[in-house]
């Protein structure tokens, strides 16, 4: 059996009470204090988890959303890059031996740093192509069939990887390089490269020295990287096992003088000494970074303190900042990042899964 409850507005209990207080001729003021009162909400600004998650990647090391709005998944341990839509619909895949990093330029076509078995047996680092757009309808978007390259491998030096990539709008692009030997002055294993849009090598990018440090450019074993839309700026992540900054903000000038990256914020201009992004020793290893190409904010994943800092444009901290108890514990070990249209996307390495979460007042009540 069905029963109705009339929901009766506030307002109309206050006339109501009052109404028969006057009938009755009551001896007694109605004291007002006695009704019940409305409560006031108070929304804290937070990122909320959206469910479900996306689950089926453990090992996993990178998420990227490309220009066709699709996802992309560096399934390191399942030797594999796996498209999906943003509902989390798998929609097609390609082996690729440890996938570790992957970016997507105007043409579509996926870059991906994995690696390769050298004629020798040895494995190596490199960088793919797969060209994604196809003449035939058949083909078209689809990783198993799309035509791939070897654009790049590191076989005289084979520890080398490429945990990260970024494309910038004339489809050049740089590559991050890590590996365990850097002791060559001349070609460390540390490394920022770039190449232009045809995948001809131009140079290391010279504004980073590779060595154990506390100055804003010292890198040693950097991680991940991500560029700004509509500019050459971007953001370099890294383990501080060697050095102070594990988020390094670059921004790309061009003069008559000069023509390249230099930090957005610099430790040694006193008008930077007090900005939050410049802290040292903030991190402990930077997996992860995404750009919100809107308000330019920018998010840093820490796969040791398993956090997600969140920074706006002019390196101030903000409050929306979570970490593993926020998520309940559903955030273990991130080490992937994408954001698109107000939601971000954390990869978790431990847990296997894409997670998602919006800003609590972006959420439709």
């Amino acid at each position: 059996m069905r029963v109705l409850i009339a929901i009766i507005p506030f307002r109309w209990i206050i006339a109501g009470v009052l109404l028969l207080a006057l009938l009755a001729g009551c001896e007694e003021r109605l004291d007002l204090s006695t009704l019940p009162q409305p409560e006031t909400a108070v929304i804290d600004t937070a990122y909320l988890p959206i469910e479900p998650p996306f689950p089926g990647f453990p090992g996993a090391e990178d998420i990227q959303i490309g220009r066709d709005q699709l996802l992309y998944v560096a399934d390191t341990r399942a030797n594999r890059v796996v498209m999906l839509n943003r509902g989390g619909q798998f929609m097609s895949s390609r082996s690729i031996l440890h996938p570790v990093s992957i970016a997507q330029d105007t043409r579509l076509d996926l870059l991906v740093g994995g690696e390769i078995v050298a004629a020798n047996g040895d494995t190596a680092g490199a960088i793919f192509r797969l060209r994604l757009v196809s003449a035939s309808e058949d083909s078209a978007h689809r990783l198993e069939v799309a035509a791939m390259e070897t654009v790049w491998v590191e076989l005289a030096k084979p520890r080398r990887r490429f945990p990260g990539l970024t494309v910038f709008g004339d489809n050049s692009y740089l590559a991050v390089r890590t590996g365990p030997d850097n002791s060559s002055f001349i070609d460390p294993d540390a490394r920022v490269l770039l190449f232009d849009g045809r995948d001809r090598f131009i140079t290391p990018v010279p504004a980073f020295s590779t060595r154990p440090g506390t100055g804003i450019t010292d890198i040693y074993d950097p991680t991940s990287i991500a560029s700004f839309p509509g500019s050459r700026d971007f953001v370099l992540g890294q383990s501080i096992e060697a050095v102070a900054y594990g988020a390094i903000w670059m921004r790309y000038e061009s003069s008559s003088e000069f023509e390249g990256w230099t930090p957005r914020f610099d430790p040694n201009r006193p008008e930077d000494q007090a900005v939050d992004f410049l802290v040292p020793y903030r991190y402990k290893r930077v997996e992860a970074i995404a750009i919100d190409p809107q308000r330019r904010d920018v998010f840093v994943a820490d796969a040791v303190l398993d956090s997600v800092f969140k920074f706006t444009s002019r390196g101030k901290l903000k409050s929306e900042s979570f970490g593993v108890v926020r998520t309940n514990g559903t955030m273990v070990q991130p080490s992937g990042m994408a954001y698109f249209e107000k939601m971000l996307y954390v990869l978790d390495r431990q847990s296997g899964s894409i997670l998602r979460f919006r800003l609590s007042t972006d959420i439709p009540r």
